[in-house]
C-alpha cells in the first residue's frame, strides 16, 4: 500500500489461495488506522552492517509517548532491550538511549550473522519493524583498508596477507584508516 491518506482507515483483509481460484486457503482482518503524523516510526527499515561491525536505527515517537519506556526487541526470540541498559546478546552489544524530544536510538555493536533478523522499535502497544542484514566480513573488505590491530603494548600493521593473524589474538581492537 502507498499513499495512505486519514480515509483510508478501516478494516482489510489479506488472504493467501493456494488450492484453487474458489477456494481461500487462509485469511485474515486487521484494522488499519492511517494518521499523519504516526505515534512511533523509524527512519530507515531495514539497515545492515558486517560482521563484527555496528549499525545504528532512530526510532521516533509522539509527545505523549515521551515519558513510556522504549524498547527494541529481536522478533526470532522476543527478546527485549530497554532504554538505559546496555545487554549482551551473544557477544553482540545492544546500547538503546533516549533523547527525550522524540526519538531513541538503538546502536548494535559486534555484530554477527546470527543477529539477522527482523526487530522492532517498540513502546507499549506501538512497534515499527526493522529489517538488520548482516554481511561476512571477508579477506577482501577488510584488505581494502590499511588495518591496524593492537594487543597491549605491541602494534602491526596487516596487509592482504596478515589478516589470518588476527584470530590467533586474544584480545584485538580493530582501527580502519582509509586510504
Amino acid at each position: 500500500m502507498r499513499d495512505l491518506q486519514s480515509g483510508d482507515t478501516g478494516m482489510y483483509w489479506c488472504a493467501v489461495e493456494i488450492g484453487g481460484l474458489s477456494e481461500l486457503d487462509d485469511k485474515r482482518n486487521l484494522y488499519l488506522t492511517v494518521q499523519s503524523d504516526p505515534d512511533l516510526s523509524v527512519v530507515e527499515s531495514s539497515v545492515s552492517g558486517q560482521e563484527g561491525g555496528s549499525v545504528s536505527v532512530q526510532c521516533l515517537y509522539s509527545a505523549g509517548y515521551q515519558d513510556r519506556q522504549k524498547r527494541w526487541c529481536r522478533s526470532k526470540d522476543q527478546r527485549c532491550y530497554t532504554v538505559g541498559r546496555t545487554d549482551t546478546s551473544q557477544n553482540s552489544v545492544v546500547q538503546i538511549s533516549d533523547d527525550w524530544r522524540g526519538s531513541f536510538s538503538v546502536e548494535m555493536s559486534g555484530l554477527q550473522k546470527s543477529d539477522a533478523g527482523w526487530y522492532w522499535c517498540y513502546i507499549e502497544d506501538l512497534q515499527v519493524p526493522v529489517h538488520l542484514t548482516v554481511r561476512s566480513a571477508n579477506a577482501e573488505s577488510l584488505c581494502s583498508s590499511v588495518l591496524h590491530a593492537t594487543e597491549r603494548s605491541h602494534t602491526a600493521v596487516i596487509l592482504d596477507r596478515g589478516i589470518e593473524n588476527l584470530r590467533s589474538w586474544n584480545t584485538v581492537d580493530v582501527v580502519f584508516e582509509m586510504k
